[in-house]
């Protein structure tokens, strides 16, 4: 499993634009990925639909997402 971490974004991640923005982002190791929340990487500019294609291959490979944290919600946070 150790293995699959280290695997570059391009050959998980068919999808040529988000590999490009991911790795102008300095992301190009699943693990790296994977220590990016849905929230964090709108914010580095992908959309919805681009985070969901990375959320389904992360899967097929068995890995996820990091969890959102409720600290990043602006609801909860400024209460």
């Amino acid at each position: 499993m150790k293995e699959s971490l280290n695997k570059q974004i391009s050959t998980v991640i068919g999808d040529r634009n988000i590999v490009e923005k991911l790795t102008d982002n300095k992301i190009e190791f699943l693990y790296d990925l994977c220590d990016y929340s849905r929230m964090e990487l709108s914010e580095k500019g992908l959309n919805n639909n681009q985070i969901n294609k990375i959320i389904v291959s992360l899967q097929l490979q068995g890995f996820d997402l990091k969890p959102n944290h409720a600290k990043k919600n602006a609801l909860v946070f400024n209460n």
